[in-house]
């Protein structure tokens, strides 16, 4: 079911040095895009230096004092050991019209941003929920990923087995003509490649670790690289949804934004806004991820003990007929977590 080799082997473990919360205390209150990212006069712009690209506030000790000796949990808020940092804050668009949640990740090695299917298999219209995936895997945070199962095509690479290597050039785009994919490197650096000029040996040349086609990038090279107008698939409400993106802001340092969206408190947001959120969040490299009713953050404590509905940050659901349902089941997971399950 796969071609049993790998190449995204994850560089040596070393903290990152890159920016954060600058307090190491997680408080989740809701603010109108006032991250915890204090600014600096030195942000990173497109026309620095490329070894400047890289946001950082903090120093190396203070990077240090975010990892803590024990595990401490708080549910939808917060995780940290001794190798693991994340915080996850709530916020409101500037426009005050949705409401979306921003996990800060810090990982001391790049093999504990993993992926994993749906049922542990690869396949077509395999799926299951984030949350089941997540638990199933003794998971700390998870998200939806790019719903390859869905898809004839497109490159796929996961915890660097390549699973599928043919492109698929007829996704539903909408009014975007980019075919782009994400790569997640080795060395923890992202890279966007578009499939319409890349061949597959291209993308293995770069020792890919994940690899996905959903896109389109939303930030490159530290600016924003979608449009007002741009927007993927058919949308239900308009270019408005629930949004899921991930982005670099350095190696090891990551993050994840979940946005809500069609309901009364959260009209959802466009891809334009969803790039100039991952800017200011001083991302380098953002990318898109499946939105709409797949977009699901959720928080565990690594032990796939949550009961109930354990731990989901955001609202997710969608109407089939006349009922929502919570949680739509996808192909694919991105998440941190240590235990080999």
């Amino acid at each position: 079911h796969n071609s049993g080799f790998s190449f995204g082997t994850p560089s040596s473990s070393k903290p990152s040095i890159s920016s954060s919360s600058n307090n190491t205390n997680s408080s989740s209150n809701t603010s109108s895009s006032s991250y915890n990212f204090s600014s600096s006069s030195n942000d990173s712009q497109s026309s620095v230096p490329v070894a400047n690209k890289y946001y950082e506030n903090l120093t190396a000790e203070q990077i240090a004092a975010l990892f803590t000796p024990e595990k401490v949990f708080r549910e939808r808020e917060h995780y940290s050991d001794p190798d693991i940092y994340i915080d996850i804050t709530t916020h409101r668009d500037d426009a005050d019209t949705t409401t979306y949640y921003v996990a800060d990740i810090r990982i001391n090695s790049l093999g504990y941003l993993k992926t994993a299917l749906a049922k542990d298999t690869y396949g077509m219209h395999i799926k299951e929920r984030t949350s089941d995936i997540c638990k199933r895997k003794k998971g700390i945070l998870a998200i939806n990923g790019d719903t390859y199962g869905e898809q004839e095509g497109g490159y796929v690479v996961r915890n660097g087995l390549p699973l599928r290597e043919t492109k698929n050039l007829n996704r539903m785009r909408g009014t975007t003509s980019k075919a782009e994919d994400l790569i997640i490197r080795g060395d923890g650096t992202f890279a966007v490649i578009d499939e319409r000029y890349t061949s597959f040996e291209e993308v293995t040349a770069q020792n890919p670790w994940q690899v996905f086609s959903f896109g389109p990038a939303l930030v490159k090279e530290n600016e924003v690289s979608v449009n007002e107008n741009e927007e993927v698939g058919v949308a239900l409400s308009g270019n408005r949804n629930q949004r899921c993106a991930i982005g670099i802001i350095s190696p090891n340092h990551y993050c994840f934004v979940v946005s809500e969206g069609r309901n009364s408190e959260s009209s959802g947001i466009s891809l334009f806004t969803l790039g100039t959120i991952m800017k200011n969040l001083h991302c380098e490299t953002a990318y898109n991820l499946d939105g709409g009713g797949s977009a699901t953050m959720y928080l565990d404590d690594g032990t796939g003990n949550a009961n109930k509905l354990g731990h989901l940050v955001n609202t997710p659901g969608q109407l089939e007929g006349d009922k929502t349902v919570k949680q739509r089941e996808v192909s694919d997971i991105v998440y941190i977590g240590k235990n080999q399950a």
